[in-house]
C-alpha cells in the first residue's frame, strides 16, 4: 500500500437509507468459552418489558429521520451479545414495526430454536446471520434451520466461527453445511475477541483457508436478481495524493486507516446503535446527537426527542474506530 494518509470516507449506502444495530437482550442460551468479554450469558440487561412502549418510540425514531433528513428506509440489524431470538417479545415488536415503516430486518442468532419457532416467525425477517459454535450446536438442526429459511426466499449466511484449539471439528461442519438441502451463504471467521483467541494461534495453513472467507455462495439464478440489495458495505477512501479507492469491509481496519479522532463524522446522519440498556450511541458508546443522550426504552423518550434532537456531524473523540461499519461512515478530516 501506498505510504499515503486518507481525508476522506464516503459511504456508498443509500441516502435515503438509515442503518440501526439494535441488542435487545444479553441472555443467551449458549456459554462459548471463546465469547468476547462482556458478553456470554451476562444477564445484566435481561430485555426490555415495556414493549408497547418501546414499539411506539421506535416507530418515532424512524418519523423523525424522515421528517427532518428524509429517511424512508430503515435497516433493522437485531444483534446477540446474547441470542435474541430468546427476547419474548421479538415477534411482537417485528411484526408491529413492519407494519408501520419500510423496515428491512435482519436477526443474528444461533439458530437454536426449534423448526416450528422459524417456521412461524420467518415472515418477518429478509435476513438472518446464523453463527455456528461448535461447542454447543446440534449441526443437523443448525442445517435445517438454515434450509427452510431460504427456501422461504430469506438471504441465509452460515457463519462458522473457527476456534483454533478445535480447528478440524470446524471445518467438519462447514463440510456438512456445503452438503445442506438448500443452498446458502456459508462464511467462516477467526476468534478474536476472547482472551488468547489472536491471530497469532492459528497455523499459516489455517490462515490461509480464512483468508477465503467466503466458502459457498448461492445459485447464480437466485444471485443475479438480487444484486443491488447483496452489495457488501463499503465505501469510497479519499487520500492526500489525490487518489481514491473503494474499500471493502475489512479495508480501513487492517490497513490501520481508522485513526479518526478529530474527524467530522455523519454517524448519527447514517447508522445508529441501541445497546442493551436502550441508550442510542456509535458504536464507539458516545453520544450520537450532539452530546445528548436518548434511551428508546424511557417513557419519556417521545416528549424527549421531540424537544431535543438535535442531526448533524459529530467530531470523533476516539483514536481509532473498533466498529467495522462506522468505519465506512461518511467523515472528513476537519
Amino acid at each position: 500500500m501506498k505510504n499515503i494518509l486518507p481525508i476522506k470516507v464516503i459511504s456508498t449506502q443509500d441516502q435515503d437509507t438509515l442503518q440501526i444495530r439494535f441488542y435487545p437482550t444479553d441472555i443467551c442460551n449458549f456459554s462459548c468459552s471463546y465469547c468476547f468479554p462482556g458478553s456470554g450469558n451476562v444477564n445484566k440487561y435481561r430485555y426490555p418489558k415495556n414493549i408497547d412502549t418501546v414499539i411506539k418510540n421506535f416507530r418515532k425514531l424512524f418519523d423523525k429521520y424522515t421528517e427532518k433528513l428524509n429517511k424512508t428506509k430503515f435497516h433493522l440489524i437485531i444483534i446477540g451479545g446474547g441470542e435474541p431470538t430468546m427476547w419474548p417479545h421479538l415477534e411482537q415488536f417485528c411484526k408491529e414495526i413492519i407494519e408501520t415503516h419500510n423496515v428491512f430486518i435482519t436477526i443474528c442468532s444461533n439458530g437454536s430454536r426449534t423448526l416450528r419457532w422459524w417456521d412461524e416467525n420467518s415472515a418477518y425477517f429478509d435476513s438472518v446471520i446464523l453463527s455456528c459454535h461448535h461447542e454447543f450446536v446440534d449441526i443437523d438442526h443448525y442445517i435445517d434451520v438454515a434450509d427452510l429459511l431460504f427456501s422461504r426466499d430469506i438471504k441465509v449466511n452460515g457463519l462458522m466461527l473457527m476456534d483454533a484449539p478445535n480447528w478440524d471439528k470446524c471445518v467438519d461442519y462447514v463440510n456438512r453445511m456445503q452438503n445442506s438441502k438448500q443452498s446458502w451463504f456459508i462464511e467462516v471467521k477467526a476468534v478474536v475477541d476472547a482472551p488468547g483467541h489472536g491471530m497469532d494461534v492459528y497455523t499459516q495453513e489455517q490462515l490461509k483457508y480464512l483468508k477465503s472467507g467466503l466458502k459457498r455462495m448461492p445459485e447464480s439464478s437466485w444471485l443475479l436478481p438480487r444484486i443491488h440489495e447483496l452489495r457488501p458495505f463499503e465505501s469510497v477512501v479519499l487520500f492526500d495524493d489525490g487518489s481514491a479507492i473503494t474499500a471493502k469491509p475489512h479495508d480501513l481496519i487492517v490497513n490501520e486507516w481508522n485513526k479518526f479522532q478529530g474527524w467530522k463524522c455523519n454517524v448519527a446522519l447514517e447508522t445508529l446503535l441501541i445497546n442493551y440498556d436502550g441508550l442510542i450511541t456509535g458504536g464507539c458508546q458516545e453520544p450520537v446527537f450532539s452530546g445528548k443522550s436518548f434511551n428508546v426504552f424511557s417513557e419519556t423518550f417521545i416528549d424527549e426527542f421531540d424537544l431535543n434532537i438535535n442531526f448533524g456531524s459529530v467530531i470523533c473523540p476516539k483514536m481509532h474506530c473498533p466498529c467495522q461499519p462506522e468505519t465506512h461512515v461518511t467523515k472528513s478530516l476537519v
